[in-house]
């Protein structure tokens, strides 16, 4: 079992929004989650259509008087989503267990107690470094970030870093850290900047699909569903769907080629030669050059729409990039997303209209 703390003590950086989704998109490839949610908004309770004002017992309940996980935990309207709430009452902990003995461990030692079987915890933090947040760090056994493009946002992650560090030195508990993008604008100049800096001071490990700024997020949020149900079509379940599959990858990697979540470009820069699309030794590759682009993606049939699922990368010098999938004989609807925008195959004449208004290209392999 994976527990993954959200944290970042930064308000308004996705933080709830990235443990709802993410809890949803894994549960959506067949992964049983628990979501714990611990900031005394309640708003990743609201967040799976659960009215915080309804709720009897909550996660305050098993910080405060010893009770056990198993008898707050919801049902979500998610398959395979369970959720521990939480409501304002939460916002009077840190008061009511100042006295207690091993109060940074109460959550840490709720979940050893946890008798239902879960594949992941994602764990939904308040935005501060309180008692809430640190009993969060102290029973994860990994941190993702969100970070969106600002300077409070870089100032804030060093101060949650250390944080992590003093947590570390004060118990032998180590967590493995990773930072997520969000709210990424690549038409930005200073995102990418920001984007950069980070990647060029923080030792650690950033996904490589940040979560695009997407207004189907906020709203889907305000009508108490995860986007992958709200919006299944939109860009923003395709980034956490990525930012999902990125996770599952660090389970299995051998079942994957491409390299995930690294500091450098996950761009592998040296690739044998191919000037046309069509079957290789690794899969079946397909081309598109744009030396401008920052990012190239494809989806299509062959992977569900899910932008360079099971996809491995390569650039050439000339801003050739070429995709490598291994996929059998069929035909497949398909299309690149260059820096965001939505393209056809330029080198394929064959189109087909979508029920969006527009075309994908298709490519039948014999």
């Amino acid at each position: 079992m994976r527990i993954i703390a959200i944290a970042n003590q930064k308000g308004g950086c996705g933080k709830t929004t990235t443990a709802i989704n993410l809890s949803a998109c894994l549960a959506k490839r067949d992964r049983r989650v628990l979501l714990i949610d611990m900031d005394p908004q309640g708003h990743s309770t609201l967040g799976y259509n659960l009215k915080t004002g309804e709720i009897g017992l909550s996660i305050y309940h098993v910080l405060r008087e010893g009770l056990l996980l198993d008898d707050i935990i919801l049902n979500t309207e998610i398959q395979n989503v369970m959720l521990a709430p939480a409501n304002v009452v939460l916002s009077t902990i840190e008061q009511d267990i100042a006295y207690f003995s091993e109060k940074e461990s109460r959550l840490h030692n709720a979940i050893g107690k946890l008798s239902k079987n879960f594949d992941y915890i994602i764990i939904d933090c308040p935005p501060n470094l309180g008692l809430l947040s640190i009993n969060a760090l102290r029973a994860a056994g990994e941190v993702i970030i969100p970070l969106d493009s600002s300077f409070f946002s870089l100032h804030g992650l060093s101060k949650l870093l250390e944080t992590i560090e003093v947590l570390r030195r004060y118990t032998g508990h180590k967590t493995e850290t990773f930072i997520l993008p969000t709210m990424y604008d690549r038409r930005s100049r200073f995102a990418k900047e920001v984007l950069e800096e980070v990647k060029n001071h923080f030792k650690g490990i950033i996904f490589s699909t940040p979560v695009r700024q997407c207004s189907k997020l906020r709203e889907s949020a305000s009508f108490g569903f995860p986007i992958c149900e709200y919006a299944p079509n939109s860009i923003g379940h395709w980034d956490y769907a990525g930012v999902a599959d990125e996770v599952l990858m660090q389970e299995e990697p051998a079942l994957y080629e491409k390299p995930v979540a690294v500091m450098e470009s996950s761009i592998n820069m040296s690739f044998q030669k191919v000037e046309s699309p069509g079957y290789t030794d690794n899969g079946f590759i397909f081309l598109y050059r744009d030396p401008k682009a920052a990012e190239v993606k494809i989806a299509g049939d062959f992977n569900n729409w899910v932008p360079d699922k099971n996809v491995s990368s390569y650039r050439e010098k000339d801003g050739t990039w070429k995709k490598v999938i291994k996929i059998p004989p069929g035909a497949y609807q398909y299309k690149f997303c260059i820096d965001g925008d939505w393209k056809e195959d330029p080198s394929n004449p064959n189109i087909v209209s979508n029920r969006f208004g527009s075309y994908n290209s298709l490519v039948v392999i014999d």
